[in-house]
Order: C-alpha cells, then sequence, then structure tokens
C-alpha cells in the first residue's frame, strides 16, 4: 500500500500523524494521535478548527488574496437575481479592489494586488468581498468548541490542541524555498512558500450523506492556511 509506506517514510522523517475515525483501525492504528469522532460529525470539526484559526488569525492572508476567490466581490443587492454570485465584468471575469488604486480590477488582471478587505459602493449598496463573509460566518459562536463538542464526541480542549497544532506547524514551521518564480498575473517572487500541513481524506467522509459539504470544509481549511 503506497499510502501506508509514505506514512512511514514521513514518521520516520519525524512527522507527526493524526488520525480522525469513529473506530482505530487502517491509517489510524499507526496515527500518532487519534480523534475517535462521531460517525457524520468531521465537517462540524473541521469548521470549530476553522473557526478557531479565524479568531486567532492564524491565515494565510496574502495566499488568501492572490490566489483564491476570498478577495472577489459578491453582489449583496437585495433586488438583484445575482445576489450572493460574484460581481463580475463586462469580461466576465470576478472583479476585485486593487490595493494599489483602490479601483476595481478584474481578479486576473496583470500586476493587480487584490485586497482583501475592499468594499465597493455602488448604487446604495455595498458589495463585500468573500473573505468578509466567510470571517462573518465562522467566527459565529455556534461553531466554539464547547458547542460542537457534545455532537462530534470530541472534547472541546482537544479541539483546540489540534487547531493549534495545525497553526504551530504551518506558520511556525513554514518551509521557503529560494526560486524565483512567476505567477498567472506575471508578477514574479523570489521565494516559494510551503506550509508543512496535509489532510488526506478516504470513502468514509465521501459516502456519508453530507460528504460532499464536508469535503469543502476540509478543502477550506487546506485554503486557509496557505496549505
Amino acid at each position: 500500500n503506497p499510502i501506508k509506506m509514505g506514512i512511514g517514510k514521513i514518521k520516520a522523517r519525524g512527522a507527526k500523524m493524526v488520525g480522525v475515525n469513529p473506530i482505530r483501525s487502517g491509517y489510524n492504528a499507526v496515527a500518532d494521535d487519534w480523534y475517535g469522532i462521531t460517525p457524520g460529525t468531521d465537517g462540524l470539526l473541521i469548521l470549530s478548527i476553522v473557526h478557531l484559526l479565524f479568531k486567532a488569525g492564524k491565515l494565510d492572508l496574502d495566499y488568501l488574496a492572490r490566489f483564491t476567490n476570498a478577495s472577489c466581490l459578491v453582489n449583496e443587492d437585495p433586488k438583484s437575481d445575482e445576489r450572493g454570485l460574484l460581481l463580475k465584468g463586462a469580461d466576465g471575469q470576478p472583479i476585485v479592489i486593487d490595493r494599489r488604486t483602490g479601483k476595481p480590477a478584474p481578479w486576473n488582471g496583470q500586476g493587480v494586488e487584490p485586497d482583501l478587505g475592499a468594499t465597493l459602493r455602488d448604487k446604495g449598496v455595498t458589495h463585500r468581498p468573500v473573505f468578509h463573509l466567510m470571517a462573518e460566518k465562522y467566527l459565529d459562536e455556534q461553531y466554539a468548541p464547547e458547542n460542537v463538542a457534545e455532537r462530534t464526541g470530541i472534547s472541546a480542549e482537544r479541539i483546540r490542541q489540534l487547531a493549534a497544532q495545525i497553526a504551530r506547524t504551518a506558520f511556525d514551521e513554514a518551509i521557503e524555498l529560494d526560486r524565483e518564480w512567476t505567477d498567472f498575473r506575471g508578477v514574479t517572487h523570489d521565494k516559494m512558500m510551503g506550509r508543512p500541513v496535509s489532510f488526506h481524506s478516504m470513502r468514509g467522509i465521501s459516502a456519508h450523506s453530507n460528504g460532499f459539504q464536508t469535503c469543502r470544509a476540509l478543502h477550506t481549511l487546506q485554503i486557509i492556511i496557505g496549505s
């Protein structure tokens, strides 16, 4: 099994493996730490970790602004048929506020530096970036560890420990490669950044009735730490 071989290799190099599964079998049997979660509540555990990372400010803001749609403006006009969708320009590209000019610009525009926090006031309506809506949703106390512990079967203390481990590894043990590269906007960077946190999910998540949303939550967690 190539995955088990890979796990053996990374553990030999000092990596820590955390398993999340209702039963401790398979990969979880060789995990350094195991979270015996209540079946079907993986997404709730993940969003509680997302909540803690937002609360602690442990987010890769540069990555989110440049390489995700977190900086894209959302149509918040209650009278619009496209309310809740991304605002787009005449070229069909999502719109961001360019940090250099303070004005709207296409998300993929050459040299554009998307502003993660800027809003657009138009015809009496304020259009906010995706990131604002994410913060508004995930900072809600419904995702606090104390409020999900009973349903997930994982104590609030252990949820906080896992979130702290992810944050510490991603940001305090970040890997910098002195390798020049040019992104899709034509901007040249002198270094590449790596976050040494990875996630692997298998059929146990996707087979559940809420599996699609659970996978989306997991990818959201990966994205906000730039992993």
